[in-house]
């Protein structure tokens, strides 16, 4: 009777998770496609435009992910908040992410003399590092829309709304997809942009989805959660926010930056190499979907479980959250092998390039599994407040084991574009284990927000 019971509660705990992460998964492949709307058109104009993208794309991530993971926390109050049966709280905590989200958005006005520092550091090609400046420089206008969008997207989440982020990223990307053919190309009287285009047409798009969502939010929910009583948040709040967001905001920004490096030095290799690999990196993007939506759902629902104080349910459907990933990814990874050579025609027609795509798919294909694990044990981490620790890994992770790995084997060992995707998978790995180790030990268990 106890195992039938068992296998029961899993299954409702899959339900939930599967009801939660659907639409998000449906969102995630939303916003890969932005990423790959520019990819596309872009493939249309030069091999040149198109590895720029790639590493513009990464380098605008970099700092856009510290300040957009920061304002992630949002999820992990309010679910807590939502848990405990909080309302008003959980609408408080909204509010102080939104306030956050103001106050650190002055910073992009710093970053474009920081991206052209970096560049005379790592010297990437010269006209790739040209049109890639151009792009970023203009991207970064779509940062303080962005941090609104994410504030909104973390509340709807925590209440287990996953239906209206879905919809919100959507209208963004046809929005994204309908502004890159208009200003990329020239179309509809707008001269032909080309690179510069294609990063006002996202601008645009984020824009309009950040006035929608808070518009869906307050109208919704201002009443139930008292979300028109507005006060400046105390030290205390902001402090709390920052110490579980500021962490997940790092995390975030220090991997992207490992990965910015990594297609960097992949450049060093020769144009076809980065090409390819940012073909490859924009499909796994794809591959990410169902590994990112069971993070940001099993983090939720283990910060849930937590504020009604139901321990074993955190710790259970953190287990059941990481054995979909794993299942999910791995289905991908094999159909990265199997069509490795028809993906990348989709993007390009240059022999070179395709050949090249072709191998970097198949490796990527054998850790997708792991990938996924590794994935939403780090969500479940860090919907349990444990941040400070999943941030530390990442950072250590990056920066002494894949930024090395990757120069080691590419460079110094002379095994060129597979050398340097190996040391990804060595990363990939390494941390993975790490964080499964640590959500088994359960330390976790015993964190408090406030």
């Amino acid at each position: 009777m106890g195992k039938v019971l068992h296998r029961d509660h899993r299954t409702g705990l899959t339900g939930q998770l599967l009801q939660l992460s659907s639409p998000m998964i449906l969102a995630n492949l939303a916003y890969a496609l932005l990423g790959a709307a520019d990819t596309f058109f872009l493939g249309r104009v030069s091999t040149v435009a198109l590895g720029a993208v790639g590493l513009a794309s990464l380098m605008f991530l970099t700092f856009s992910l510290l300040m957009r993971g920061t304002i992630n926390g949002t999820t992990t109050f309010v679910s807590r908040m939502f848990g405990a049966g909080n309302h008003v709280q959980a609408g408080k905590y909204f509010q102080t992410f939104l306030f956050l989200s103001a106050i650190i958005s002055p910073v992009i006005l710093l970053l474009p003399a920081l991206f052209r520092l970096y560049f005379g550091a790592i010297r990437p090609d010269p006209e790739v590092a040209q049109q890639a400046l151009l792009y970023v420089s203009i991207r970064l206008w779509e940062i303080p829309f962005s941090l609104a969008v994410t504030a909104c997207i973390g509340f709807f989440v925590g209440i287990g709304n996953s239906r209206t982020p879905m919809l919100l990223s959507w209208i963004s990307v046809i929005v994204n997809v309908a502004a890159n053919y208009v200003l990329i190309f020239g179309h509809l009287g707008f001269p032909a942009m080309g690179i510069a285009g294609a990063a006002l047409g996202t601008v645009v798009a984020v824009g309009l989805q950040a006035v929608i969502a808070l518009y869906l939010v307050f109208r919704r929910y201002g009443k139930d959660y008292e979300l028109h009583r507005w006060e400046l948040p105390s030290f205390a709040a902001f402090l709390a926010t920052a110490k579980v967001g500021l962490p997940m905001g790092i995390t975030e920004a220090m991997e992207v930056a490992a990965y910015t490096t990594f297609f960097a030095l992949i450049s060093r290799l020769g144009t076809s190499q980065l090409a390819a690999s940012q073909i490859a990196n924009q499909v796994a993007s794809v591959a990410f979907m169902p590994g990112f939506a069971l993070s940001a759902a099993t983090g939720s629902l283990v910060s849930r479980f937590m504020g009604s104080r139901q321990l074993h349910l955190s710790r259970s459907v953190g287990y059941t959250g990481a054995a979909l990933g794993a299942s999910f990814m791995g289905f991908l990874g094999i159909l990265f092998w199997i069509f490795s050579a028809q993906v990348g025609r989709v993007f390009s027609a240059d022999p070179e390039v395709l050949a090249y795509t072709r191998v970097v798919l198949r490796m990527m294909a054998f850790y997708q599994a792991f990938d996924g694990f590794c994935i939403v044990f780090r969500g479940a981490l860090n919907g349990a407040g444990d941040t400070r620790f999943t941030m530390a890994v990442t950072t250590i992770g990056s920066w002494a084991v894949f930024i090395p790995s990757v120069y080691g084997l590419a460079f110094g060992l002379n095994a060129g574009l597979v050398g340097a995707w190996l040391g990804a998978i060595v990363y990939i790995f390494s941390i993975g284990l790490v964080f499964a180790l640590r959500f088994w030990r359960g330390r976790w268990q015993s964190i408090r927000l406030q």
